[in-house]
């Protein structure tokens, strides 16, 4: 009899040890601060806590508002206890968060088959096929061999570049659209960021799929491939992506956020801990590590050692860096909480100097987004409508290189959505489609802006070459005599012998 109870704890150990490997018993919690001294316990722990213990799906941010986080199963009792006993309302939103990420994007626990799959497909297709279907999700070595395809085959429009190396040695590749010439506006659009944000990186593929299919039917598309220069880059952190990948119905995989960067240590208060990673959207050289950033290596904001420090944000800075002058449009896509999202992000009511400008263009971008659904958007900086952080991308973009338009998009679900990033595949076309809506708000600006100023130039070029003259006879004879006196007396000889020293061009109209 002693030796059944032995072997049936036994049991129940290996099986609950089981259990927890592959990821059964995640549940998140929404949690509800009620006073200013909930808040605050709440901030702290969301800036110190263990990703692999509690992983927060939403910043704490104000009294009464929600916060959703993902519980480890070995630590759900301990948190209920700690809620509890600092008097937080709450509620159990997700029971168990395997099931549901089984239920919405399948039990598949690798993605070789997709690869497979794909692959065998680019092989054995006659002629090229640039439509990927979309509504699912793919690897980064899927999208990677499709960007290179399309580039490979369509080198009229697209042209594959890498933007660098991730610390895993994978290149983070986009493709650049439109003829490119000097004079032309650049717009700049990625995702993937933030590894878990699979929805966001559905949006951007979406997004080329529907350039290179739809270029000769769509006046609108035809108009930017033909007027700016657009690129997209759909994972920005592949090493974390495909860190998601590794087990997509294990939450601890699944719901990674950061890169993959080599572990890091720092005492936490309670003990000397290590993790991996580092989250790249605090990572940029704005306002580093002020606000809504943790110094602790397992946080799941960790700022990482110094701004640049990582080789993927680093690359990228120096990418948008090498566009300074001509970028005048810069879209970040993350998930979830349907919000547009402009600078700055680090204090309330502090804006860029042009932010009439970049505010009016928001709320037309989520107004025409909302017509095709019906979903509402909220458009501000982050502390007017989410939380205040800095580090970010479009902050460090909007500072340091003067981008006209930088916003960041939060996709759905809503904030008060209790699923997050675990969005339902009938979800994801829409809310590609949407988000495409309210980018060409953007694209449009860009693109009408660009050509008005070349209307304008070519209106004043008429007018210099209609004004255009000598007022004086002399003026061959002045340029025989003198080869350097255009050059040396250019005010006087652009009022007096504007057409033979060639300088109509700079004729004040």
């Amino acid at each position: 009899m002693i030796l059944r109870v032995i072997l049936t704890v036994i049991l129940l150990c290996i099986a609950t040890c089981h259990s927890l490997e592959k990821g059964d018993g995640f549940q998140v919690f929404r949690v509800l601060p009620t006073t200013n001294q909930q808040l605050l316990q709440m901030i702290r722990l969301f800036e110190t806590a263990d990703t692999d213990r509690a992983d927060f799906w939403h910043a704490p941010s104000v009294v009464n508002g929600t916060v959703d986080i993902m519980v480890a199963p070995e630590h759900t009792g301990q948190f209920q206890k700690y809620l509890e006993k600092h008097g937080y309302t709450y509620q159990i939103a997700i029971q168990d968060l395997r099931t549901l990420l089984i239920e919405k994007e399948g039990n598949i626990s690798t993605h070789s088959t997709d690869d497979a799959f794909f692959m065998k497909r680019l092989h054995d297709d006659v002629g090229f096929h640039s439509r990927l279907r979309m509504g699912e999700y793919y690897s980064y070595s899927v999208l990677s061999t499709w960007l290179q395809r399309i580039a490979e085959n369509m080198p009229d429009i697209a042209k594959l570049i890498k933007v660098g190396t991730t610390i895993e040695g994978r290149d983070i590749l986009g493709l650049k659209f439109g003829k490119d010439t000097p004079d032309k506006k650049v717009v700049v659009i990625d995702a993937g960021i933030h590894a878990r944000e699979w929805a966001a990186i559905h949006t951007a593929s979406y997004f080329i799929n529907l350039i290179v299919n739809s270029r000769e039917g769509d006046p609108q598309i035809q108009n930017y491939l033909d007027n700016i220069v657009l690129y997209i880059i759909p994972v920005l952190n592949p090493d974390g992506y495909e860190y998601t990948r590794t087990d997509k119905t294990n939450p601890r995989a699944r719901m990674w956020r950061k890169s993959r960067s080599p572990k890091a240590c720092a005492f936490d208060g309670v003990r000397n801990s290590c993790c991996m990673g580092v989250d790249l959207n605090r990572n940029f050289d704005f306002r580093f590590s002020e606000i809504g950033a943790s110094r602790y290596p397992c946080s799941e904001i960790y700022h990482g050692p110094s701004a640049f420090s990582e080789p993927e944000s680093k690359a990228y800075s120096q990418f948008l860096a090498s566009l300074k002058g001509r970028l005048e449009a810069y879209i970040t896509l993350h998930s979830y909480s349907q919000l547009w999202i402009y600078s700055y992000s680090h204090r309330k009511f502090t804006y860029a100097p042009d932010i009439d400008e970049t505010r009016r263009v928001a709320a037309k971008a989520v107004q025409e987004l909302g017509r095709m659904y019906g979903t509402k958007y909220r458009h501000g900086t982050g502390p007017e409508i989410i939380y205040a952080f800095s580090g970010g991308s479009t902050d460090w973009a909007k500072e340091t290189l003067k981008i006209k338009y930088s916003y960041t998009i939060e996709l759905r679900p809503g904030y008060e959505e209790w699923n997050g990033f675990v969005l339902d595949k009938n979800q994801l076309i829409p809310t590609a489609k949407e988000t495409w809506a309210g980018v060409t708000v953007v694209l449009d600006e860009v693109t009408n802006q660009w050509k008005s100023s070349k209307n304008r130039e070519s209106e004043l070029s008429r007018i210099r070459q209609e004004k255009c003259s000598d007022r004086l006879s002399g003026c061959a004879y002045w340029l025989q005599s003198s080869p350097n006196i255009c050059r040396i007396s250019q005010s006087t000889m652009i009022r007096d012998c504007a057409k033979t020293c060639d300088l109509c061009h700079m004729i004040t109209v």
